[in-house]
């Protein structure tokens, strides 16, 4: 019977010695790299530009050939550090992701599940997260049940100021009774002159995750393009619909003010500022018991950056 491969059986290591390499698999991609100068009409200067030779592919079979075309590319020095092989032909390789993207994960926590919605790159690094934001806040045993991406959606948090509760403004808003603007301008005046009762509502309010479909309509403040429409999904963490809908328009906002200070870096490059809305298409409550701080997230992240 054929032994069965598996990553415990695999003998990997990395040698210069060509009679350890007989016989076994390349495991990375093996490349001769060297800098080359090249002259820049537009600016007149020399600079160096790095190329790059693929000497042998990952995978490839080390026999009695592929050793002598080794021993040749050491002889020539475009061979110089130890080569990475295995006893086993593996292919396929985990693709890097180099941005945070929102994933759901699921843990039974001294005998109950609890939902953590967070941020991270990868399955695994969602777990790592979780793990640790469990162990720093929980007690007793926990076990990751499951882990799921939950692409195009956006998770945010209500840091808004003086919460406020669902209330008339809340509904006549929902009817279509008052425009955003109208709405948004009665509950700050509310607050301002001292409404006691809708402050003190507000306190007893407790937050949910309120998942939102959103139509976003982009209207150009200079009309140099037509209006533009899209859609997008996000979680809230907040006291209500109406108050999400809110914090997803201060958030497309403050990332239109984020790329337009980018853009003033590209004097060449035209950017459109948009007035925005958000127009709650669907709203629904979602189970969830707590959203890790993306900062927590961010921490993992820099590590491993730093560690590539």
């Amino acid at each position: 019977m054929k032994k069965t491969e598996t990553r415990l059986s695999e003998i990997r290591f990395k040698t210069s010695d060509l009679k350890r390499m007989l016989n076994k698999y390349i495991v990375r991609t093996v490349t001769h790299k060297w800098q080359e100068e090249y002259f820049d009409t537009q600016t007149g200067e020399n600079t160096e530009i790095t190329r790059t030779e693929i000497l042998f592919d990952k995978g490839t079979f080390i026999d009695e050939k592929v050793l002598s075309s080794i021993q040749f590319y050491k002889d020539t020095g475009k061979l110089t550090d130890p080569v990475e092989v295995s006893n086993q032909k593996r292919l396929a390789y985990t693709e890097p992701r180099h941005s945070l993207y929102p994933y759901k994960v699921v843990a039974g926590i001294a005998g109950k599940r609890k939902t953590f919605l967070l941020y991270a790159v990868s399955v695994s690094n969602a777990i790592a997260i979780c793990s640790d934001f469990i162990e720093l806040n929980f007690e007793g045993y926990f076990n990751i049940v499951s882990v799921s991406a939950m692409e195009y959606c956006t998770i945010l948090v209500d840091n808004l100021k003086n919460p406020v509760k669902k209330s008339d403004l809340d509904i006549a808003y929902l009817k279509n009774e008052m425009s955003l603007e109208e709405f948004a301008e009665a509950t700050v005046n509310a607050i301002e002159n001292g409404n006691t009762d809708l402050e003190e509502e507000s306190t007893k309010e407790t937050r949910r995750f309120y998942q939102i479909s959103a139509r976003i309509l982009l209207k150009d403040i200079n009309q140099v393009e037509a209006d533009e429409e899209e859609k997008g999904l996000f979680i809230v963490h907040t006291y209500s619909a109406v108050r999400a809908n809110m914090i997803i328009e201060k958030y497309l906002h403050d990332e239109q003010q984020l790329r337009y200070e980018e853009s003033k870096k590209h004097p060449d490059r035209t950017f459109v500022m948009h007035d925005i809305y958000s127009l709650i298409e669907e709203s629904k409550i979602i189970a969830a018991s707590s959203f890790i701080p993306k900062e927590f997230s961010l921490a993992y992240y820099e590590a491993a950056d730093s560690d590539s």
